[in-house]
């Protein structure tokens, strides 16, 4: 994976239309002209880094310190994915486990959706959104378990 470190002042702008959701900031943009839907990762002392996927940086042919042109919009679409009736049925049943699973990044929710969504049969979806509840629940009691620390 490639980065690229966003500038202060730039970071700074993004910062302010990210508002309350600025940890990871959702971006629209272009790298060397290929177009790029990614999210702004905090780098330390209030700026970010962009993160290059590698379809992207192995097409251009660059590697690590090459200078590129990048292009940045904040995207304000919502990156949720559609939650499958079962799994949010699933998550509703323990609500520890829904407020971690609400917790993750979009693109961890995306993941468990999309792992949900692979399983050919009924049996192996169920197996699946039990073992995702499980999961979110031993997470729920990590996070408690850090914070008694």
């Amino acid at each position: 994976m490639r980065c690229v470190d966003v500038p202060r002042d730039v970071s700074k702008s993004f910062r302010k239309l990210a508002g309350d959701n600025y940890k990871h900031i959702p971006v629209l943009g272009q790298v060397e002209g290929l177009p790029l839907k990614s999210t702004l990762s905090p780098r330390g002392g209030g700026s970010y880094r962009l993160h290059i996927h590698s379809n992207i940086w192995r097409r251009l042919r660059i590697d690590a310190g090459a200078t590129v042109e990048v292009v940045l919009l904040f995207d304000s679409e919502p990156r949720d994915p559609a939650l499958p009736h079962d799994l949010a049925g699933g998550l509703a049943d323990a609500p520890r486990a829904l407020a971690v699973f609400n917790s993750l990044t979009p693109a961890f929710r995306r993941q468990v959706v999309h792992y949900v969504e692979q399983a050919k049969h009924a049996s192996t979806r169920e197996k699946r959104i039990r073992l995702i509840v499980k999961r979110m629940l031993e997470r729920a009691a990590k996070q408690k378990n850090k914070k008694n620390i």
